[in-house]
């Protein structure tokens, strides 16, 4: 029975014109189709079936993806259907799918079949093998009938299943009769004659009878199906045909039915056909040429691959002799007398011929022509098997040509290549091992390592060796262990002490037992001679010949786990004062030169029980051992300053140079290595910044210094990372017209454990550093936030003021970056404005015009912060297009009570007016300043009597702004 639940009828046509005698065959038994098209979904699924996946009304269409083992798989859905279609029946055992049936069926079987021009896949659930037989005598068994119960009794010693049915008012088959036979199959019922047939059917196929009733309803010819009958544990597959009939004046239809158990004969006839197929499939389907002979030598059987490469068809050739139709050419005579050898000798005949196929002037063949006996032991034919060996042949040239390329490599080869025997024996070596020996190598043949090497320090040294050489004991290992090994050797050659690394590989014969060993040996004298150049490098300085720091830290590393008991050990570190302007001023060769004469005056004054190294660019390190006390240490670093400052020659002219000396005593000062060096640098560092040319001993409040400001460069990085910076706003008023103007911005550090750290002590580290740069986008992106918000609600030239640094202006990529910022938030740039010092326009970058002109066209105006306290210059102002001068806090505050002031605030901000430049008063904290600013023309005023930096919250707050959604 077929069901189409769910299915779209415009997209699949009905299945009902299919083989009707199919689905009554499979009707029992779980039955399903699905499309391999639309990725596997089901279009037909049977009751039985629906019963065994307990899948309850509609199947669901992707039912077999969900439900099959690595169906939800893409790749192994293309894969089953690849298969499918390339087998066009495949029958595997039945995997574990959740099902809700007693039976377990044993296989599926999965058939690719077209319909209406569509292709699809029906899967059938087996545990019996089905076939059909022919049907009974319908008139013997109808005449049997009719002869009365006597009779009965040969129906029912029988051994067919016999049985009398008539439908009744509703459709339904009613047993009438059925014979002893019969009967085992509704066992263990006895009295079934007038009760309904599907009573006694197994749940798994009682929808199929049902399907099966209606097929006999109104049938004139014989019904038959297969069904699988019996109790649950005990199926058989049965064949059952109807024969419609009518006894008597019964207007009921009436129907003899017999059924035969077919499982056995059907398995076995399965088992046989697939032999014959598999045997068919393998000679079909053989890559070899094969053909069957009568004994006239007519062909009477080919293959596909015969017709294929000979582009003949069997039914051309079949019947004929190969001199007849030649398939092959002028070898065809050849092939016919094999084949009449084979006969008359009857021993097989074979043969290499060349054999001419379609589209090949010539293929190699072997050609085996086997004799074939009858029953009785006389020749009845010959099977002919040609293979192609064309590729066998080709591949054997190849490898003559590889092994004769593979001996030109080996003879040109710069790397030495010898072989020895089992004995340590050298076999062949090639030419390359002319150059160790300065003569030819053929001659040496049959030494040993051992003996070699005697030879070459005979040749080339003033001795020679007695010991067994290690590529002589490599050797033998070698050939102990059957693994191959690496060394490495050196020694005298004709070419100087050379070294070589040597691979030694065992090589085996064809029946896999070791026959000699192949020693491959490149020479590394150069690699040796860097190595040892990088290890001088890592110990000593290339440019004075000094150890350098890792050598002065493994020296001290050595002395401090062993100290001696009474003394101490002492570290000093040298820096020469002002060496980067040295640099600059006459060049990097002349700092060099420096250095070396250092070195040398250095090594002049320095002890022999210290240790000197240049540990850095202008610093050099002495270790002090022993050291008798701190004053005796200090003594000694005077001494030496002292020697230092004595002038000395450097490319012909006489410099002085002062150095400055940081000094750590241990155990003192220091308790361990770390802690020493550390010391010493921190040490240093305070002598260069309090006074140059002095010594400076450690103590510890450098060491708090050092911390306070590392911890300060750590917290930077993670404040970064994790958004501890804020901005605050200070506004900026129009003294006319006491509205807002904008406001600068202000970034301020939460700090987690110190609060608010303010710009003054961050700034200066934040730029050693380099994280300047980030830390002014981050407030750029900040205020065009804002901006965006803000910018409806602003008046006309109202700014808001970012502070850039004079590191921006190096960075290339400046003013993309900024670009970037103000499209990301799609603020108007007529709200922004920059903030820089007169120390940026003292930077003499490359095109630092071009980027302020470029940020300009963008719509950005600059102002320039705490003009008057630093390089004030006209030229500066006429060089930039600067839009607004800021008056410095310190003229604002002293206005009040210096005359001074108030006039350079006046010619400020009438050379401002003069060059159409805005002024900006900076600090005002009272009203009569004000007043004097006013007074003065003055535009606009910041500072604390009108707010303090505020928070973005607090801003918006105080000037009715609305406040911006948080990052």
């Amino acid at each position: 029975m077929l069901l189409e639940r769910g299915i779209n009828k415009s997209v699949y046509p009905s299945f009902n014109d299919l083989s009707e005698s199919f689905f009554a065959s499979t009707s029992s038994a779980p039955f399903f189709i699905i499309d391999p098209n639309r990725d596997l979904i089901v279009v037909s699924f049977n009751a039985a079936a629906q019963r065994y996946f307990n899948v309850m009304g509609d199947v669901p269409r992707q039912w077999f993806q969900h439900t099959w083992p690595n169906a939800e798989d893409k790749g192994w859905r293309d894969e089953f259907v690849k298969e499918i279609r390339q087998a066009h029946t495949l029958q595997m055992s039945m995997p574990e799918v959740p099902h809700e049936h007693d039976i377990l069926f044993e296989e599926i079987c999965f058939t690719s079949f077209d319909h209406n021009g569509q292709a699809f896949i029906a899967g059938m659930l087996l545990n019996c093998q089905h076939v059909t037989y022919g049907a009974a005598d319908l008139r013997a068994v109808k005449g049997t009938f009719e002869l009365g119960e006597f009779y009965h009794s040969i129906l029912n010693n029988l051994h067919e299943s016999i049985g009398f049915f008539e439908l009744n008012e509703h459709s339904k088959l009613r047993v009438v009769w059925l014979n002893e036979r019969a009967k085992r199959y509704v066992a263990p019922h006895t009295n079934v004659a007038g009760q309904l047939a599907v009573n006694f059917m197994p749940d798994s196929i009682k929808s199929s009878w049902v399907e099966l009733e209606r097929s006999l309803l109104g049938a004139c010819d014989v019904v038959a199906c297969s069904m699988l009958l019996g109790d649950e544990f005990n199926q058989q597959a049965c064949e059952i045909y109807f024969h419609p009939v009518n006894f008597g004046s019964s207007k009921k239809q009436q129907f003899i039915a017999n059924w035969y158990n077919v499982t056995k004969y059907f398995q076995r006839e399965i088992v046989e056909t697939q032999h014959k197929q598999d045997f068919f499939n393998l000679v079909e389907n053989s890559p070899d040429m094969i053909v069957r002979y009568d004994a006239l030598g007519r062909r009477t059987y080919v293959n596909q691959t015969f017709e294929h490469v000979t582009g003949l068809s069997r039914e051309k050739v079949v019947g004929k002799t190969p001199t007849e139709v030649p398939s092959t050419g002028r070898s065809a005579e050849k092939i016919q007398e094999l084949i009449f050898r084979a006969i008359n000798t009857r021993q097989p005949a074979i043969e290499i011929l060349n054999v001419e196929v379609l589209d090949a002037e010539s293929v190699i063949h072997e050609v085996r022509c086997l004799p074939e006996f009858d029953k009785h032991g006389s020749v009845s034919g010959a099977l002919l098997i040609a293979r192609d060996m064309t590729q066998q042949e080709l591949a054997k040239q190849r490898t003559q040509v590889s092994e004769k390329q593979f001996r030109t490599l080996v003879e040109n080869s710069p790397d030495y290549i010898c072989r020895y025997d089992l004995d340590c024996h050298l076999l062949y070596a090639n030419p390359a091992m002319k150059g160790l020996f300065g003569t030819s190598v053929e001659r040496f043949y049959g030494l040993t390592p051992t003996e070699l090497n005697a030879y070459l320090y005979s040749c080339f040294e003033s001795y020679v060796p007695r010991n067994e050489t290690n590529l002589h004991r490599q050797l033998q290992q070698v050939i102990a262990t059957q693994t191959s090994k690496e060394c490495e050797v050196s020694g005298p050659t004709a070419n100087g002490q050379a070294h070589v690394f040597v691979s030694l590989t065992p090589e085996f014969d064809s029946l896999g037992e070791l026959n000699s060993v192949l020693v491959i040996g490149r020479d590394i004298t150069e690699l040796k001679e860097y190595q040892e150049q990088v290890h001088y490098l890592s110990k000593y300085d290339p440019l004075t010949g000094l150890p350098n720091r890792s050598s002065l830290l493994s020296k001290v590393s050595q002395l401090i786990q062993f100290p001696p008991s009474r003394f101490k050990l002492g570290l000093l570190v040298l820096g020469v004062d002002h060496f980067k302007t040295l640099n600059d001023s006459y060049g990097y060769e002349h700092g060099d030169g420096v250095l070396c004469a250092l070195s040398k005056r250095l090594q002049s004054v320095v002890s022999n029980t210290s240790y000197l190294a240049r540990i850095a660019g202008d610093e050099f390190g002495i270790f002090l051992s022993p050291v008798m006390s701190r004053e005796s240490f200090y003594k000694e670093a005077q001494r030496i300053n002292k020697a230092l400052a004595k002038p000395m020659l450097v490319d012909g002219t006489e410099i002085h140079l002062s150095t400055s000396i940081g000094a750590c005593l241990y155990p003192d000062d220091a308790k361990d290595l770390q802690d020493l060096v550390r010391y010493a640098d921190s040490a240093l560092f305070a002598a260069k910044s309090s006074q140059r040319g002095s010594i400076r001993f450690y103590s510890h409040d450098l060491t708090e210094k050092a911390l306070e400001r590392l911890e300060l460069r750590n917290s930077i990085q993670s404040g970064i990372r994790n958004k501890q910076f804020y901005v605050f706003f200070q506004p900026k008023i129009n003294l006319k017209t006491n509205a807002l103007e904008g406001a600068e911005a202000l970034v301020r550090w939460h700090h987690p454990t110190r609060g608010l750290v303010f710009p003054d002590a961050f700034i200066p580290v934040a730029e050693e550093l380099g994280l300047i740069n980030e830390i002014d986008m981050l407030v750029l992106d900040e205020v065009c936030r804002c901006v965006k918000v803000w910018q409806s609600h602003l008046a006309p030239g109202s700014r808001f003021a970012v502070n850039l640094s004079a590191m921006q202006f190096t960075r290339e990529d400046l003013v993309s970056t900024i670009e970037g910022i103000v499209q990301k938030h799609q603020c108007g740039t007529q709200f922004l404005e920059f903030e820089i010092t007169e120390g940026v326009l003292m930077v003499h970058c490359e095109r630092l015009a071009n980027k302020i002109k470029a940020l300009k066209e963008l719509g950005f105006t600059f102002a320039l912060d705490d003009f008057g306290t630093g390089y004030s210059s006209l030229s500066y102002l006429s060089r930039y297009p600067i839009d607004v001068l800021k008056i410095d806090r310190s003229f604002v505050m002293d206005m009040l009570e210096s005359q001074s002031s108030q006039v350079l605030v006046k010619t400020i901000v009438a050379m401002a007016q003069n060059l159409a430049m805005k002024v900006v008063a900076e600090g005002v904290e009272e009203q009569t300043q004000t007043a004097l600013l006013k007074q003065y023309d003055v535009d606009i005023a910041q500072g604390y009597l009108f707010s303090r930096p505020i928070s973005i919250e607090a801003f918006a707050s105080m000037y009715c702004l609305p406040v911006p959604p948080s990052n």
